[in-house]
């Protein structure tokens, strides 16, 4: 849905999602944002807060933390080197 018709129709769209719990894609060219309710939004951060403390969510952190000391410590190439002797 554009701006435009966010803008034109947004009183509905509220209660809309407010009672329905749906969602609505606000586009403007290539950006594109959600309108949700509340009540989604953290009942979605509350599922975020739980999977972050499992332990494969820890572990998972932990090895893409790895990863990137990895990646830090590796040399620096400057790309117009690739493929030359």
């Amino acid at each position: 849905m554009s701006i435009q018709e966010v803008q034109e129709r947004l009183g509905e769209l509220h209660q809309a999602v407010c009672r329905d719990k749906g969602r609505v894609e606000i586009k403007d060219g290539e950006r594109t944002c959600v309108l949700i309710s509340k009540e989604e939004l953290e009942c979605l951060e509350q599922a975020l807060e739980i999977l972050s403390n499992t332990s494969d969510v820890q572990k998972i952190a932990k090895t893409i933390a790895a990863m990137g000391d990895c990646v830090g410590k590796a040399p620096v190439l400057a790309a117009g080197r690739f493929g030359r002797n």
